[in-house]
């Protein structure tokens, strides 16, 4: 459950759980109106109480929910020399991760305010993973060897990018869905790694992020394809120009894989779906 869905499962606890303790405290108002036992009022206070508690256990969980969502976020793979350390980038991290998508993309990245406005808006915008040599168990450098970024889109995201008005370079903060809003879409981009070990890790981390999102609820991933191997992919699993809806994906042009929706996919099993893999090769954009 999301911070937002604790908070409002706390108060609705705290609010029936006050309600019932209160009538089981007020034996002698109720009676006047409706013969119970002593032990019904007894009942009442008690799973009052218990009901107003779990509200505060709720409540004290929502404060917790986001310094725990950080540590899960936080994954460590190894090989035999060093560790990979995965992680949602922070306003910190941007400098480094700007400079390592223009050694790859070029010019066709965004500028690193407008990464920060993305960050703001959603902290997982950014993922990174980062090579970390140790010595002796003390770790020696860190290197940043590679990442993706995930945007959650508004219903005016999904709009600006299907009319051609904005580009996984080019979305505006109001284009991206923050905090726990149902999104409209989501853009895959930016997907780049410095080795192959690197890159499996992406992988592996990009299909984390991916498949639980756009499984919650039928929605469409977006990508542009940057190079031959994303072109590659991308027409390997089915994407197709935005521009129509039906060309194949073309280098630098906007595409979308429309993903069907769990109770969708449940009740027509046998047509033919739609199956979302990794993306780290496509070197999007």
């Amino acid at each position: 459950m999301n911070r937002k869905g604790l908070l409002d499962a706390a108060l609705a606890l705290c609010t029936v759980g006050g309600v019932v303790f209160a009538l089981g405290a007020s034996k002698d108002p109720v009676s006047k109106l409706i013969v119970l036992p002593d032990t019904a009022f007894r009942t009442l206070m008690v799973v009052g109480a218990a009901l107003v508690a779990g509200g505060l256990i709720a409540f004290l969980l929502s404060l917790l929910i986001d310094q725990i969502g950080q540590a899960v976020s936080r994954v460590t793979y190894g090989d035999v020399d060093s560790k990979y350390l995965c992680s949602h980038a922070g306003p910190g991290d941007l400098p480094g991760l700007h400079a390592l998508y223009a050694r790859y993309f070029g010019v066709d990245v965004p500028d690193i305010q407008l990464m920060a406005a993305w960050v703001t808006k959603c902290g997982s915008a950014f993922t990174i993973v980062q090579k970390v040599e140790e010595d002796a168990g003390l770790a020696t450098s860190q290197e940043l060897v590679g990442s993706f970024k995930l945007l959650p889109l508004t219903a005016k995201g999904v709009r600006a990018i299907e009319l051609g008005q904005a580009t996984g370079s080019t979305f505006r903060p109001e284009h991206i869905s923050g905090g726990h809003a149902k999104s409209a879409g989501y853009y895959v981009g930016d997907v780049v790694a410095t080795s192959r070990f690197a890159r499996g890790v992406v992988m592996a981390q990009l299909n984390a992020a991916v498949l639980p999102a756009v499984r919650r609820a039928a929605t469409a991933v977006y990508a542009r394809p940057l190079t031959k191997d994303g072109l590659r992919v991308m027409t390997k699993h089915g994407f197709l120009q935005v521009s129509d809806g039906r060309s194949a994906p073309m280098i630098g042009h906007a595409c979308k894989l429309q993903v069907e929706g769990q109770s969708e996919i449940a009740a027509r099993p046998k047509a033919r779906r739609h199956r979302l893999v990794p993306l780290s090769e496509t070197s999007a954009a």
